[in-house]
Protein backbone atom coordinates (compact mmCIF):
# COMPACT_ATOMS: atom_id res chain seq x y z
CA UNK A 1 0.00 0.00 0.00
CA UNK A 2 2.91 2.52 0.85
CA UNK A 3 5.00 1.62 -2.20
CA UNK A 4 1.88 2.46 -4.50
CA UNK A 5 1.02 5.91 -2.53
CA UNK A 6 4.69 6.35 -2.87
CA UNK A 7 4.67 5.96 -6.69
CA UNK A 8 1.64 8.18 -7.19
CA UNK A 9 3.05 10.64 -4.95
CA UNK A 10 6.16 10.71 -7.36
CA UNK A 11 3.82 10.64 -10.46
CA UNK A 12 1.66 13.86 -9.17
CA UNK A 13 5.50 15.33 -8.26
CA UNK A 14 6.85 14.45 -11.73
CA UNK A 15 3.61 16.31 -13.43
CA UNK A 16 4.12 19.42 -11.37
CA UNK A 17 8.26 19.73 -12.51
CA UNK A 18 7.13 19.02 -16.01
CA UNK A 19 3.97 21.47 -16.42
CA UNK A 20 6.05 24.44 -14.70
CA UNK A 21 9.32 23.85 -16.97
CA UNK A 22 9.48 26.12 -19.79
CA UNK A 23 8.94 24.51 -23.28
CA UNK A 24 8.02 21.32 -22.03
CA UNK A 25 4.73 19.23 -23.75
CA UNK A 26 4.85 16.10 -22.32
CA UNK A 27 2.85 15.58 -19.45
CA UNK A 28 2.66 12.28 -17.09
CA UNK A 29 -0.69 11.20 -16.15
CA UNK A 30 -1.19 10.45 -12.55
CA UNK A 31 -2.01 6.39 -13.05
CA UNK A 32 -0.09 6.43 -15.74
CA UNK A 33 3.04 7.37 -14.36
CA UNK A 34 3.05 4.31 -12.56
CA UNK A 35 3.37 1.43 -15.57
CA UNK A 36 5.18 4.06 -17.71
CA UNK A 37 2.89 6.02 -19.63
CA UNK A 38 3.00 9.43 -20.77
CA UNK A 39 0.51 12.26 -22.88
CA UNK A 40 2.61 13.21 -25.65
CA UNK A 41 -0.41 14.68 -27.56
CA UNK A 42 -3.69 15.66 -26.61
CA UNK A 43 -4.69 12.10 -28.54
CA UNK A 44 -1.56 9.83 -27.65
CA UNK A 45 -0.41 8.21 -24.90
CA UNK A 46 3.09 5.92 -25.11
CA UNK A 47 5.73 4.79 -23.01
CA UNK A 48 8.95 2.18 -23.09
CA UNK A 49 8.75 -1.12 -21.80
CA UNK A 50 10.36 -4.00 -20.84
CA UNK A 51 8.56 -5.98 -23.29
CA UNK A 52 9.68 -7.89 -26.93
CA UNK A 53 7.90 -6.25 -29.40
CA UNK A 54 6.40 -9.45 -30.25
CA UNK A 55 4.78 -9.42 -26.77
CA UNK A 56 3.71 -5.91 -26.90
CA UNK A 57 2.09 -6.57 -30.39
CA UNK A 58 0.24 -9.96 -29.15
CA UNK A 59 -1.19 -8.30 -26.13
CA UNK A 60 -2.44 -4.92 -28.16
CA UNK A 61 -3.92 -7.61 -30.69
CA UNK A 62 -5.85 -9.23 -28.05
CA UNK A 63 -6.70 -6.51 -25.70
CA UNK A 64 -8.45 -4.42 -28.98
CA UNK A 65 -10.14 -7.73 -30.05
CA UNK A 66 -11.82 -8.12 -26.64
CA UNK A 67 -12.70 -4.31 -26.28
CA UNK A 68 -14.04 -3.63 -30.04
CA UNK A 69 -13.35 -4.58 -33.37
CA UNK A 70 -9.57 -4.77 -34.90
CA UNK A 71 -10.04 -3.27 -38.72
CA UNK A 72 -6.15 -3.25 -39.53
CA UNK A 73 -3.59 -5.31 -38.55
CA UNK A 74 0.19 -5.71 -39.18
CA UNK A 75 2.45 -7.42 -37.72
CA UNK A 76 5.50 -6.70 -39.72
CA UNK A 77 5.35 -3.48 -38.57
CA UNK A 78 3.54 -3.66 -35.11
CA UNK A 79 0.24 -1.72 -36.33
CA UNK A 80 -3.22 -2.18 -35.15
CA UNK A 81 -6.31 -0.39 -35.30
CA UNK A 82 -9.76 -1.18 -34.16
CA UNK A 83 -12.86 0.39 -33.16
CA UNK A 84 -14.20 0.79 -29.75
CA UNK A 85 -17.22 2.49 -29.30
CA UNK A 86 -17.49 4.39 -31.72
CA UNK A 87 -13.52 5.78 -31.52
CA UNK A 88 -10.80 4.78 -33.75
CA UNK A 89 -7.95 3.59 -31.58
CA UNK A 90 -4.26 2.58 -33.15
CA UNK A 91 -1.40 1.53 -31.19
CA UNK A 92 2.15 1.28 -33.12
CA UNK A 93 4.77 -1.20 -31.14
CA UNK A 94 8.06 0.01 -31.87
CA UNK A 95 11.57 -1.71 -30.74
CA UNK A 96 13.54 0.60 -29.32
CA UNK A 97 16.47 -1.78 -28.66
CA UNK A 98 16.34 -5.57 -27.76
CA UNK A 99 14.91 -5.33 -24.60
CA UNK A 100 12.52 -2.39 -24.83
CA UNK A 101 9.63 -1.89 -27.26
CA UNK A 102 7.89 1.67 -27.14
CA UNK A 103 4.17 1.17 -27.38
CA UNK A 104 2.18 4.30 -28.25
CA UNK A 105 -1.65 4.31 -28.08
CA UNK A 106 -3.60 7.09 -30.25
CA UNK A 107 -7.62 7.54 -29.81
CA UNK A 108 -9.68 9.94 -31.95
CA UNK A 109 -13.68 10.05 -32.56
CA UNK A 110 -13.78 11.95 -35.80
CA UNK A 111 -11.24 14.73 -35.50
CA UNK A 112 -11.83 14.91 -31.75
CA UNK A 113 -9.18 13.78 -29.36
CA UNK A 114 -9.95 10.97 -26.69
CA UNK A 115 -7.22 10.82 -24.41
CA UNK A 116 -9.64 8.81 -21.56
CA UNK A 117 -9.81 5.84 -24.62
CA UNK A 118 -5.90 6.28 -25.07
CA UNK A 119 -5.63 5.99 -21.25
CA UNK A 120 -7.53 2.70 -20.60
CA UNK A 121 -6.76 1.09 -23.42
CA UNK A 122 -2.45 1.76 -22.43
CA UNK A 123 -3.63 0.60 -19.42
CA UNK A 124 -5.24 -2.76 -19.94
CA UNK A 125 -2.40 -3.59 -22.45
CA UNK A 126 0.32 -3.53 -20.12
CA UNK A 127 -1.97 -4.88 -16.87
CA UNK A 128 -2.24 -7.90 -19.71
CA UNK A 129 1.16 -8.15 -19.97
CA UNK A 130 1.78 -8.07 -16.06
CA UNK A 131 -0.59 -11.14 -15.89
Amino acid sequence: MFRRIRVNMLAVLTSAVILTSAGCGIVVIAGLGALGGYAISPDTVEGILGYSEAELFRSASDTLSIMGMVTEQSKGTGHVAATIAGVRVTVDVLPTSKSTTKLRVKARRWAFPKMSVAQEVYVKIVRKLQE
